[in-house]
């Protein structure tokens, strides 16, 4: 029986997959048979990340690419179509990460400046519809194709301080229905995975030291396991073990659909006061 999580002989775009999530992302593709383009705008750290996957089952390539320029985007397709051939698969990932880490860019509504909300919007939203517009063709052409959309938990919940930034993954959870539903006829499929708390270091491009789990005991009135976030964040492979799943065959009758890879944040509880935790039997 065939493997339905191989990927052999497709051809998928990460952005945003020199680092972290999107990094995971590409050798999860990679290592089932995918040939792999990734871009990012620093040449010297795709380099290195394509030299580091190299030996997987598929070919990774890098190329320099800034998904907000809609010039690097038609650059981005046209180089996969020299290097593969057409895309079958789009992981849209890159994100304004730095631009969060910076801290005076976003924040409450009416602190943020015209120019700062464009500027976290063209990243977080309007990258992805440049490169699924771009993609596209290529997909209707040859009536298949898998997007995959990388949202974030503060699509759904409110993130204090980011209100841009979330406004721009909640449009992107709309959009992957919107084209999940406009397409489905030619044969393509769009979901999104909304991500709660990764332990990657986006500064440095490595995984952060896990939180310590919480206390198990008898007595449920601990406040260690009452936090309001989940006990120890996500690896980066849990995202990209759902991104393969979403473009394989295993996923083929899966199309519009935000799944939250969070670890529980989403569903946390709102009055932990009075939540009884079950003991093992």
């Amino acid at each position: 029986m065939t493997d339905p999580f191989r990927l052999d002989g497709e051809v998928a775009i990460v952005t945003g997959g020199s680092r972290g999530i999107g990094k995971a992302i590409a050798r999860s593709l990679a290592d089932a048979g995918a040939n792999v383009l990734i871009c990012g705008r620093d040449a010297d750290q795709g380099k290195a990340t394509r030299d580091e996957l190299t030996g997987a089952t598929g070919t990774v390539e890098f190329t320099r690419a800034d998904v907000t320029a809609e010039a690097d985007v038609g650059a981005l397709v046209d180089r996969c179509i020299e290097l593969f051939g057409r895309p079958s698969i789009l992981v849209n990932n890159a994100g304004p990460t730095d631009l969060l880490h910076s801290r005076d860019v976003d924040g409450p509504l009416g602190q943020i400046s015209p120019q700062n909300w464009h500027r976290v919007q063209d990243s977080a939203l309007t990258s992805a519809y440049l490169t699924t517009r771009a993609a596209l063709p290529a997909m209707t052409s040859a009536r298949r194709g898998a997007i995959v959309n990388i949202t974030s938990i503060a699509a759904a919940l409110a993130m204090p301080g980011f209100a841009a930034y979330s406004a721009g993954k909640a449009g992107l959870e709309a959009m992957t229905r919107s084209i999940a539903a406009e397409y489905a006829h030619l044969g393509i499929r769009c979901n999104a995975i909304r991500v709660g708390t990764i332990a990657v270091d986006h500064e440095r491009g490595r995984p952060r030291p896990k939180a310590a789990p919480p206390k198990i005991g008898k007595d449920h009135h601990s406040e260690d396991w009452r936090a309001a976030t989940p006990p120890a964040a996500g690896d980066p492979e849990d995202v990209a073990n759902a991104v393969r799943y979403l473009a394989s065959p295993a996923g083929s009758y899966v199309t519009g659909v935000v799944l939250p890879v969070d670890g529980g944040l989403g569903c946390r509880s709102v009055m932990p006061w009075q939540t009884v935790r079950p003991e093992a039997g």
